[in-house]
């Protein structure tokens, strides 16, 4: 029998939020990630760097990507 390799990757933060209408405070998001983390989930998609006027929910990109680490 041979093994399989299964990798998680959380995408909801950056994929699922762009849609999102109202806007999740960075603090919250900060949770969902140490939640992740703390899971097991070890490839975490974070956020998007995209103009907060095209997408809002990234408004707080760089705090985030910070607060990631």
């Amino acid at each position: 029998m041979s093994t399989i390799d299964v990798v998680v990757r959380e995408v909801g933060l950056r994929d699922g939020l762009q849609i999102h209408p109202v806007f999740m405070p960075t603090e919250r998001k900060l949770a969902w990630i140490a939640a992740e983390a703390q899971a097991g989930v070890r490839e975490i998609e974070v956020t998007s760097y995209v103009p907060a006027k095209v997408v809002p929910q990234f408004v707080d990109a760089e705090a985030v990507s910070v607060g990631a680490l």
